[in-house]
């Protein structure tokens, strides 16, 4: 249990040190994923039964449906940079962390 916690984490702190970085509308996928952190350490502390876990995947889960809307979340997002090099770069991690995401959450959407 809590090494998919471990893992969600990390892949939200590594989205939200991304997005900060953009210039571009992001402000409710990053407060989502701060949010998701918050959920996490929380859970981590004080998480003594497997109900207060599946509790916290839910809640999780939630945020996850909910910044992944078509057309506007996260699902849809790239990184734009003229430099081709930086672009592709900057989405291949952008990627992972939107395959970390949708592996651990994928039986809840």
């Amino acid at each position: 249990m809590e090494q998919t916690l471990f893992v969600i984490k990390d892949a939200y702190v590594r989205l939200v040190k991304i997005l900060t970085k953009e210039k571009n509308d992001l402000e409710f996928i990053i407060s989502q994923a701060k949010a998701s952190i918050e959920l996490i350490d929380a859970c981590l502390l004080d998480c003594e039964s497997s109900e207060q876990y599946r509790k916290t995947m839910m809640e999780l889960s939630s945020i996850y449906r909910d910044i992944n809307k078509p057309r506007v979340g996260l699902s849809d997002y790239f990184i734009w940079h003229d430099n081709y090099d930086k672009r592709i770069v900057a989405n291949n991690e952008l990627d992972e962390i939107k395959d970390i995401l949708l592996k651990e959450f994928k039986s809840d959407i």
